[in-house]
Order: C-alpha cells, then structure tokens, then sequence
C-alpha cells in the first residue's frame, strides 16, 4: 500500500454537474461561473466575488485593484507558496519577506510592524494549512489587506468567516485544496469600488482598451465541479476534523510538536503539519512504511531572495511535515497510517 500525501475526491455528483454543463453547449463563462460566485460570498459573508483562472490569477487581480505598482512594495511570508511572490512581481512591485510566528506557522505582526514603511501599498495575510491567522492584529495597522485564503475555505476566527476580514480575499480551487474546480480562483470584497476595478479586468470581452485586461475567466463547466464540490464542504470540514483528532490522540505518544489552537479559531485543517527534530528519516521511515509525507512549503522565499533573516521560516523548513488528510482518505489507508506512527516516530 502506498498512500498518498494528497488526493481529490471526486464523486458521481461532481461528474453529472460537469457533464450537463458540456452537453448544454455553453461551456465558457457564464451562469454557473455566477451561480457559484454568488455562493462563496454569501457563505463567507461578503457582498461580491469575482471567479478566476487560479489562485495566483486572484492575487494579481487583488493588487491590481488596489493600484500596486512599480515602486511599491507588498509584505508577505517567507513561509508561503511562491505564488503570492509571483503575482507581486506581475504589477512591478517589490515583494518584502516577513518571518512567521513559530506557534501556528503564520505570518508574524512583530516581523511585519519592522518591514512597513512608506512604500507598502499591502499586506497579503495567508491562513496557513487552513488555521486562521491573528488577522486582528493586521487590521490595526491600517494598510489594505489581502486574506489568502487559498487553503482555509470555511475556517473561522472569532466567529467569522476567514475572509470576510480584510480588504479583499483571495481562494484557490487546485485540484487538493478544499473544493477543486480542477484550476481556479476567486476574488471577494465588500468594496464596490475595488469589485468593479477586478470585474472590469478580469476579461477583456466587449470592453474598453483601458486599463490593460487579461484573459483569467473561469469557465461553466469548472463552476458547475466547484458548484457541487462546494455543496459537500461541510462533510469534508467535519472528516478533515474528524482525522486530525485521531492524529492528535495517537501523535501525544510521540516526541512530535502539534499545535495549540485557541478556542477562538475554527481550523479546517488543509494540512495536518508536525514539527519534529529529525525530518528527513522520519519522511524517509513513512515512505518505507508506504506513507506519503511531505514537507508542506517547498523553500522559503528568503532562502531564495536577498531578504532579511527569517529564523522562524527556517526552522519550520527544518521540522515541519505534513501528514495526508483529506476527506478521500479511506478508513482502511486512515488505521494503516496511525498503525504506522510505531514505526515512523520511533525513536
């Protein structure tokens, strides 16, 4: 048995969604994309929503609206998917790497409030591996936010919604995030201005020359899984959940790191993330037990980047792994795995 660190789940609802989309014949952008727009923003509690091509599509239009430019400069996490690099190097600004805060592995206020300074045009705050970031403290700086909330899609923090705290929000529909629509993103905000500056962006069909548009639509067909993948999110929140309190029990055995969760943030639990002293044999014993762990960021951006030191960044790089939690996971794959810890954490 070799069982996956991540895996979709797609069942024959999704499949009929996709399929009457294809056999309408109206496959492009259209009612369902609106349908399930109008969806994530009544579910996050947030007046608009705008679908895209990708997460990182998302975030360029964020910053596009916010009217970040060359010259200016957006703080975000080292410890972070390069896409929110990228996507600020798409409007010219200057990326400007901030540690995380060791506890949650989020973004740190302390490192940010020593990073502002004139130039910052924003502040992208991601919800790392679907825990809710202290998103209270970044308001009070008064500097626009973006949530990226491209892996805690129904989190919560002092009863809200994630997303529905900052300026704007971002999500991603890859094919493992909390719903899939295969590729896709979504913008949301409560701004008119800021929802019509991305409307009139997003595509360029039967639109002015200027400003300069792109072509980041969603289609129907990926709206119609995203529809339907986002009717089951309930269920998979509540076995993602269900998983990780099993996780929890089993791990206290172990000389294994877990996070403390404050009673007033409501995890989704995207990963299931560990911090332990000896990463590479602990990855190298689950790969021979047949169990997939992976390290849950790639690199670090400062590790990469002329960026200030990032000590945080660089000792979750060390220790953190990430264990498969996902709502395909069978019962028979969730016992082998726990079965396996004996092996794998032995010391």
């Amino acid at each position: 048995m070799v069982i996956p660190h991540s895996r979709p789940l797609i069942d024959e609802e999704d499949i009929k969604a996709v399929a009457e989309v294809l056999a309408s014949g109206h496959i492009a952008q259209g009612e369902r994309v609106k349908e399930f727009e109008n969806a994530i923003a009544n579910f996050v509690g947030v007046k608009h929503a705008v679908a895209c091509s990708s997460g990182t599509a998302a975030i360029h239009l964020a910053l596009n609206s916010l009217g970040v430019k060359k010259g200016d400069e957006v703080i975000m996490p080292s410890y972070v998917c390069s896409s929110l690099y990228f996507a600020t190097l798409y409007v010219g600004a200057k990326p400007v790497i901030a540690d995380i805060d060791i506890s949650d592995l989020n973004i740190s206020t302390k490192s940010v409030r020593g990073l502002i300074s004139a130039k910052t045009k924003a502040i992208i705050v991601p919800h790392m591996f679907g825990i809710p970031a202290e998103i209270d403290e970044f308001l009070k700086l008064e500097i626009p936010i973006i949530e990226d909330c491209a892996q805690s899609l129904g989190a919560e923090y002092k009863g809200r919604r994630v997303g529905s705290f900052g300026d704007l929000a971002i999500f991603s529909f890859y094919a493992t995030k909390m719903i899939t629509t295969g590729e896709g993103g979504m913008v949301i905000t409560n701004s008119n201005d800021l929802y019509s500056k991305i409307n009139e962006i997003r595509d360029y069909d039967k639109k002015p020359l200027t400003p300069v548009k792109y072509n980041y639509k969603m289609t129907d067909f990926q709206a119609a899984l995203g529809i339907s993948q986002f009717k089951k999110l309930p269920r998979f929140i509540k076995r993602r959940r269900e998983i990780a309190t099993l996780y929890d029990k089993k791990l206290s055995n172990y000389n294994v790191k877990l996070f403390s969760i404050p009673h007033y943030k409501e995890p989704v639990f995207y990963r299931y993330v560990v911090m332990v002293n000896d990463a590479e044999s602990i990855q190298k014993r689950a790969k021979e037990n047949g169990v997939t762990f992976e390290k849950p960021v790639h690199k670090p951006l400062h590790k990469s980047l002329n960026a200030s030191e990032c000590p945080n960044s660089d000792e979750a790089y060390e220790k953190a792994l990430s264990i498969p939690i996902y709502p395909s996971l069978r019962e028979e794959e969730l016992s082998y795995i726990i079965s396996a810890f004996d092996k794998i954490f032995a010391e």
